[in-house]
């Protein structure tokens, strides 16, 4: 069967993410996306959270304690525009931050239907199906994206594997048909995806780009000149640049740029099962 979906991209800086549960799936569900988008904006409904999600939201805080929030960028979206919806009059039990600018807010107590109202995206993640329901009619009747743990059939949205190397981000999807094979995909990427030179690459080919010149068309032919060795080793044959000699801007940009510091380690989380997208 074709898999029907249709792979988008959130910027969870710029959309309002309400979860309702902060239990055991409510922290498998947060460690993933938190893992994936530091900088997202979460509101948790729970009349309790679990100690590994606390323990996991603290350690994001612990990291952030001297973060700088950024600047506004051409959209409006930057510094305190970042922080989570707040529900008015009500005070939360707890807040963190994470060093990408992102925060968690949690409300402890039950969920109710207009809870909905603050977010974009809703995911519910208990593991009682009467609460699940409840948030999944809720949000559909304010016509919010739903992400309903164990339950495919009610999901706008899963959340697969991933894999993340600098600028570049893979998302994986089997449709629900095998997690497994869908985790052990990812950890081939991963290590045939080296995280610094990876990021290298793909830092000098954009310096190569912004000196591209020439119209559209002549843009086009030497990025497909410079980027067609990359699949060279799936055709059987050796790598190598396919630019004419002395003309090849990546390895100019290469060599002219400063020498790229590794990045630094992310603080570490939990591994994240990657069988989010059949329970999604």
């Amino acid at each position: 069967m074709t898999n029907p979906l249709y792979p988008a991209f959130f910027r969870l800086d710029r959309l309002q993410l309400l979860v309702v549960g902060a239990g055991e799936v409510g922290e498998e569900k947060l460690s993933f996306i938190l893992k994936s988008s530091p900088n997202a904006r979460v509101v948790i409904v729970a009349p309790w959270m679990g100690e590994e999600l606390k323990a996991l939201l603290d350690k994001y805080n612990d990291a952030a304690r001297t973060q700088v929030q950024s600047e506004l960028d051409e959209a409006g979206f930057g510094g305190a525009t970042l922080e989570a919806a707040r529900f008015e009059a009500e005070p939360a039990a707890g807040e963190w931050r994470t060093v990408a600018g992102g925060t968690v807010i949690w409300y402890a107590r039950e969920f109710r239907s207009a809870d909905v109202t603050i977010a974009d995206l809703v995911v519910a993640a208990t593991n009682f199906k009467d609460i699940n329901l409840a948030v999944h009619a809720a949000a559909k009747a304010a016509r919010r994206l739903t992400n309903i743990a164990d339950t495919p059939s009610l999901c706008d949205f899963y959340l697969g594997s991933i894999v993340t190397r600098g600028p570049l981000k893979i998302a994986i999807s089997t449709n629900g048909q095998s997690p497994t094979f869908a985790k052990r995909f990812r950890q081939f990427l991963e290590a045939e995806l080296p995280a610094l030179e990876t990021t290298n690459l793909l830092d000098d080919l954009k310096i190569f780009r912004d000196r591209l010149t020439g119209d559209f068309k002549a843009k086009v032919r030497q990025l497909n000149a410079v980027t067609s060795s990359l699949l060279s080793s799936t055709a059987g044959e050796a790598a190598g640049c396919r630019c004419p000699e002395g003309e090849c801007l990546v390895e100019a940009a290469a060599n002219t740029a400063p020498a790229a510091a590794a990045p630094a380690e992310p603080a570490e989380v939990p591994e994240t099962p990657d069988s989010n997208e059949n329970k999604a």
